[in-house]
């Protein structure tokens, strides 16, 4: 009986090792592909990669940091961020994300669509200034409308849900979007989306309106 309490003891702690080991080898192989870890801690990994289907739009999460194969796309591993210059469409990884999280909205008996995605920095500027008018001041105007050097439109990086009179729909996707990387952000505009975290992550604090975003860029001096 002892011999063999030793037995399954050893067998135990060699066990233990071998896991050991491998967690300690998968973090040297993430390391030496160029994946930053946590700083935190070497046992935390990156969030796994998520891949929709070309053909049936289900998402698959991956067990581990890859590229997804050919008959996927692939929805990002990171929030999107805006590129250098002003593009002349919606993002095309945002487009993707949108797209699985339709798909899954559908199965929930839901309706989302975007009803306003790009616009051209002309168009924005339009739109401000309509607003000012309507409001009586930029400051009251830029709570609902952002201006041009402030709205992610004109970078592609923001979708207006389901505007005006389907709240219903967007409303699925304030709580199941984190899934697909996609987060409402303004209190007050319940229709407003960004790709502003990695899919799977969790959603910021909602800001209360537009007047607390940032420039992405100075505006030019007049």
């Amino acid at each position: 009986m002892r011999k063999g309490g030793v037995l399954i003891g050893f067998f135990l702690l060699f066990s233990l090792l071998i896991g050991v080991s491998q967690d300690s080898q998968k973090t040297y192989l993430l390391k030496g592909a160029g994946v930053s870890l946590p700083n935190n801690s070497e046992d935390e990994f990156p969030i796994p990669l998520s891949c929709m289907n070309k053909i049936t739009f289900e998402v698959r999460v991956t067990n581990t940091v890859k590229d997804c194969v050919a008959t996927e796309l692939s929805l990002g591993a990171t929030e999107i961020k805006h590129g250098l210059n002003y593009p002349t469409k919606i993002n095309s990884q945002l487009m993707v994300r949108f797209a699985a999280a339709r798909a899954a909205a559908e199965k929930d008996g839901q309706r989302i669509y975007i009803a306003s995605g790009f616009r051209t920095l002309e168009r924005q500027k339009y739109l401000f200034a309509t607003a000012v008018k309507k409001y009586g001041s930029e400051a009251e105007a830029a709570k609902w409308v952002a201006p041009p050097y402030v709205s992610h439109h004109p970078w592609g990086l923001a979708i207006d849900v389901n505007y005006p009179d389907e709240p219903i729909g967007a409303g699925w996707l304030e709580i199941n979007g984190a899934k697909f990387g996609l987060c409402r952000v303004y209190e007050n505009e319940w229709w407003h989306f960004e790709p502003v975290i990695a899919p799977g992550g969790t959603c910021p604090p909602l800001l209360a309106d537009a007047t607390l975003t940032s420039q992405l860029q100075p505006a030019p001096v007049k």
